[in-house]
Parts: C-alpha cells; sequence; structure tokens
C-alpha cells in the first residue's frame, strides 16, 4: 500500500484534517499502531504517545513523539486540560530520551513545525540534541513570527494552556 504523508487536496488528505484514532495512509498513524507496514523501530510507547528516530535527522540525536490518536496539526489543539496533558506527556517522554541518550550534547530542543511548515499532517514533537548536522538545519528549527515555522513546546504548552476555572 502507498504511504500518504498526509498533505495535499485530496480526499483522504481532508479526512486526515481531522481528529481520529487513526487516520487511512498516515505513515504516523502506521508507526503509532504497529502497522505491519512500518518498520520503524520504537523508542517509547505507552497507551498514549510512541517515539522513534526522525528517518532524515537534522541533529546529533532527533527523535520524534507522536499521538497515537490521530491529531493532524498544533493548529488542533484547543485550550482544553486533555490537550495539555497529551502535549506535557509528550515532551517529558522526549526529555527522557534525550537525557538517557544525549546527556551531554549541547543543548536539547523540543518543539512543533506550524502548517505550512510541517512535513506530515499528524502531531509530531521533535526532539533535537544539538549541535544541528549540517548546521544550515537550524533554519528549519526557527521561530518565525507571525509567519508560524517552528513553535518550541514551551511556547505552545502556553498557547494551550487551559484558562482558570471560574467559580461563583
Amino acid at each position: 500500500m502507498r504511504q500518504t504523508f498526509c498533505f495535499g487536496g485530496s480526499r483522504v488528505a481532508r479526512r486526515m484534517s481531522e481528529r481520529a484514532p487513526m487516520a487511512d495512509g498516515c505513515v504516523f498513524c502506521d508507526i503509532a499502531r504497529r502497522a505491519p507496514s512500518s518498520t520503524t523501530a520504537l523508542l517509547y510507547s505507552d497507551d498514549r504517545v510512541v517515539a522513534f528516530r526522525d528517518i532524515n535527522p537534522s541533529a546529533f540525536r532527533h527523535f520524534l513523539v507522536i499521538p497515537i490518536d490521530h491529531i493532524p496539526t498544533v493548529n488542533s489543539l484547543r485550550r482544553t486540560k486533555d490537550d495539555h496533558q497529551l502535549v506535557s506527556h509528550m515532551v517529558r517522554v522526549g526529555k527522557d530520551l534525550l537525557n538517557q541518550d544525549a546527556p551531554n550534547s549541547e543543548e536539547h530542543r523540543f518543539g512543533f513545525h506550524q502548517p505550512p511548515f510541517n512535513s506530515v499532517d499528524h502531531l509530531h514533537l521533535h526532539c533535537l540534541a544539538l549541535p544541528f548536522m549540517p548546521s544550515w538545519r537550524q533554519v528549519k528549527y526557527t521561530p518565525l513570527g507571525p509567519l508560524g515555522g517552528f513553535i518550541e513546546a514551551e511556547k505552545l504548552l502556553e498557547r494551550i494552556k487551559p484558562e482558570a476555572e471560574v467559580y461563583s
């Protein structure tokens, strides 16, 4: 079966733009669900997320942490307790992996690409142990202000932090 990288204007891509337990043809859904067609080795898995090495690493160590359920992009996240807890969990998993595998790297960076700069429409956290390799790849992981680009995980967590409940 042909793998779709979840972008474009096709009917399949439109279905993948919505939250779902799984999207047909999404390469990351196949990895998360351990489909027989996926040969990706998992570094971590639990009931909410899986983690694996990026197939085209941009840094000394470059891991991805993805939710098992299909969430298309950071724009699909809302200011809810569930979304905030999910992203927080993704960051904790990424930090644990880099602390184990690259504790002496010069810096660890965590974040997400925002549309239209994301390559796969399935939410994925980039966990980077620097230096960038090659160094010019740092451009892909730079915030571009109002244009979007890369958003650091902590900034995303601030953006989706649930509002305090008001009691009367």
